[in-house]
């Protein structure tokens, strides 16, 4: 059977079939209304630590613990909406894990934090999810304005995101 073969019918995913669903970190609020929003993420990778171990002269590899790629700064790109109101509900997320001036003020680790994803079919219909779960915001960029110079583009800002875990749901 060929390469192609395998795939026929299934097809190949493509860098638009994925959404971001929801967005919850902070009591902000904003859950699926940020999803709306998103322009750009990725699904993150998972790698299990290699522990060898030896046992009478033989080397064995056993797994260890599961290491999570980005999960200390998953980013995740928002275009802006009018009155900006994605990026204060996140601002306001931001200064619940810290607000300056307010010592002990936030906690670190929101275990229900969390930023759901779908990966979606050709159709563009609903396919496996990913949630990030103990999701809490690290940072949120700038917006770059052109004032003298714009020419009407919509304006996008990058918001950095750390997480516990993630769990995948095939349908």
């Amino acid at each position: 059977m060929s390469f192609y073969n395998l795939f026929a019918g299934a097809g190949f995913s493509r860098d638009f079939l994925f959404r971001v669903t929801s967005v919850n970190v902070g009591n902000t609020g904003l859950g699926k209304s940020a999803a709306l929003f998103a322009r750009a993420a990725s699904f993150p990778g998972r790698t299990i630590e290699d522990k060898p171990i030896s046992y009478f002269g033989v080397e064995y590899h056993m797994g260890g613990r599961a290491i999570y790629e980005a999960a200390g700064g998953y980013e995740i790109e928002f275009f802006a909406d009018a009155n900006i109101g994605t990026r204060l509900a996140l601002e306001f997320a931001s200064r619940a894990v810290f607000d300056n001036g307010k010592a002990g003020q936030g906690f670190d680790i929101d275990p229900l934090g969390s930023i759901s994803m779908q990966v979606l079919n050709e159709g563009g219909g609903g396919g496996p999810t990913l949630t990030l779960e103990g999701a809490s915001i690290r940072s949120i960029g700038p917006i770059q304005y052109l004032i003298g110079e714009g020419t009407g583009e919509i304006v996008t800002f990058t918001s950095t995101f750390a997480f516990q875990s993630f769990k995948s749901i095939v349908l």
